[in-house]
């Protein structure tokens, strides 16, 4: 009977060992996770230059990252977000779903071409033009840049940024 229930235990400290481990595809994300503030140039958005902060965390057991981001433009103009990733079932394929003040929502498909290196590219599913956001780390700074690309049409950079730890 001994044998059985120690065997149990093993078991079942196995299993919840693992349903706390990270998914694999969030270690593609650590150089994220963390609180940021940047810094847009006059020549970076449209908006003219600004200042922001962001974070990304791990919420929901590691279920989830979401991003929270305020941003302030010199111009007077102010923004927020919200962005949930997320492993979409079965294979857990990264995704994302973004939100904003503006009443956007974009549905984001993930990429990883390199290490250090994470491409938000949109899923196509909705009519208008499609969105990329892309986040590298270079030299402990994170650099963003986002995208727009019109219907049959290249992307073209709509504004870029440079973030440091807070």
């Amino acid at each position: 009977m001994r044998p059985i229930f120690a065997i149990a235990l093993l078991l079942s400290a196995v299993c919840v060992r693992g349903q706390n481990e990270p998914p694999a595809a969030w270690k593609k994300l650590d150089f994220l996770i963390g609180k940021w503030a940047g810094v847009a140039g006059e020549n970076e958005t449209p908006l003219g230059p600004g200042q922001g902060a962001f974070s990304f965390e791990a919420e929901l057991n590691r279920k989830i990252i979401m991003r929270r981001n305020t941003a302030a433009y010199d111009s007077g103009v102010k923004h927020d977000d919200l962005m949930v990733i997320y492993l979409d079932a079965p294979n857990d394929t990264p995704r994302a779903i973004y939100f904003d003040t503006e009443g956007h929502v974009i549905r984001y498909n993930l990429t990883f071409p390199a290490a250090g290196r994470v491409l938000f590219e949109s899923d196509g599913t909705q009519a208008g033009p499609s969105y990329r956001l892309t986040y590298w780390l270079e030299d402990g700074i994170l650099k963003g840049r986002f995208e727009v690309g019109s219907p049959g049409s290249e992307y073209k950079t709509y504004m870029s940024w440079s973030s440091k730890r807070r």
